[in-house]
């Protein structure tokens, strides 16, 4: 129903027809729960310096989190069965998926451990074999470690996660200038440039979808943007190297060329349309500028000695257990290394396609919906509309004059507002 009504809006701005021509904005079905996730086995994506690549199969795994709540999914979050249900699904879960190699890895050192003490006991090797139970060398080194492990791994998922609400807050810093980008357009450009609103409209569109393919490049730019703009604007970004500075660029020479007065046009070019330019950077910083990899390399180096030297830690209490138990302790600490290596670059887990189509709803929303609002208000204000560039000041009593009241005159020095 909501579709439909904003479908009809469209057509009453941009006149009836059976297929949104492109110099209209083209409504989109919006996501309201979780963003669609392709069934393509297979992709490849474009890389800043034009370059293609082929996408490991484990990549695609990274749709999977591009989940978006709403009311229904935030009670199911907080239901009592929760903890029931999350056991449940641990056979799938994408994080676990992705460690299983080291899991593997580790539960085979735990088998070897397990059947090289079961062939000393049963007297299968020679006698002088060293026995690993009675090494203790190895369970003080894990007990003096496991601290130093616990902080390195804290600090690696809190670093990796602050990039990830980074970058979220900056989408949605875009998302809420959209937003008012195209409220002040329709509210201080004049009536008669309905063209120019709606090329403002596509544009500010066209530059939320250009940097989602910049950072998410999965489709082509005419598949991401071909039913919304025409083809020469289709052909001006394919021409160039960076194409949401392109697509800012155009948005700002909208703004420049309107009617409106020109300290208006200043203050949507500099708090609005600069703000996609500081996102843009923010997020290229975050893509360029990983957590220092020395870092990241020796908390990985470690984790995986630590986890490949345990069976010989816990062999003495574990004894035949030693394996499964091996599995689990690395299912646990891997996952939470995987967490913070998914997290690190985040533009693959957020939702930015549903960003997007919220961009588009409100704008085409706001785009649509302007000439109704106007004369709803022509209808219930009664207030005399004055040109704007007018310098026209009110007496009090329901007139209006030319020119400022003249101020009071002083009385013994004193100023003319303390004057009765």
């Amino acid at each position: 129903m909501a579709h439909s009504t904003r479908l009809n809006s469209a057509r009453s701005v941009c006149g009836p027809t059976t297929r949104p021509s492109p110099r209209c904005i083209a409504p989109r079905t919006t996501h309201h729960v979780c963003a669609a996730v392709s069934t393509k086995k297979s992709w490849s994506i474009t890389d800043m310096d034009g370059s293609k690549a082929e996408i490991e199969k484990a990549e695609l795994s990274r749709k999977t989190f591009r989940t978006v709540y709403d009311l229904t999914n935030w009670q199911k979050h907080r239901s009592h069965y929760r903890l029931i249900d999350r056991l449940l699904q641990i056979p799938q879960s994408t994080v676990l998926v992705n460690v299983l190699p080291s899991i593997w890895w580790c539960g085979g050192i735990g088998l070897a451990v397990t059947l090289y003490m079961a062939a000393l006991d049963a007297g299968m090797l020679p006698p002088d074999a060293p026995s690993i139970e009675t090494s203790n060398s190895t369970a003080e080194f894990i007990r003096q470690t496991t601290p130093v492990l616990s902080l390195l791994l804290v600090f690696r998922t809190n670093a990796s996660y602050g990039r990830w609400d980074e970058a979220r807050k900056m989408w949605g810093l875009m998302l809420n200038r959209s937003r008012d980008l195209m409220r002040m357009g329709c509210t201080m450009m004049p009536d008669h440039e309905v063209e120019r609103k709606k090329a403002l409209g596509r544009w500010i569109i066209a530059s939320a979808r250009s940097l989602k393919l910049h950072f998410q490049p999965e489709v082509t730019l005419r598949e991401e943007l071909g039913a919304l703009l025409s083809e020469p604007e289709i052909a001006e970004l394919e021409g160039v190297g960076h194409r949401p500075t392109k697509a800012i660029h155009v948005m700002s020479e909208v703004i420049a060329g309107s009617a409106m007065d020109p300290i208006t046009k200043t203050t949507l070019l500099r708090d609005n349309v600069t703000v996609f330019h500081d996102v843009l950077g923010g997020c290229e910083r975050l893509l360029r500028a990983p957590i220092p990899v020395s870092y990241t390399r020796h908390t990985a180096r470690f984790l995986f000695m630590w986890l490949s030297l345990l069976p010989f830690a816990i062999y003495h209490g574990c004894h035949e257990w030693t394996t499964p138990v091996v599995m689990g302790v690395a299912a646990v600490l891997c996952g939470i290394e995987e967490i913070g290596v998914q997290c690190e670059e985040p533009f693959g887990i957020l939702p930015l396609a549903v960003i997007c189509g919220r961009v588009e709803a409100d704008v085409n929303q706001t785009l649509n919906e302007d000439v109704k609002v106007k004369a709803m208000l022509s209808a219930v204000i009664s207030d005399p509309i004055l040109p704007p560039s007018a310098n026209v000041y009110s007496n009090g009593n329901g007139t209006y004059a030319s020119s400022a009241p003249a101020p009071k005159a002083s009385v013994e020095g004193q100023p003319f507002w303390v004057v009765k």
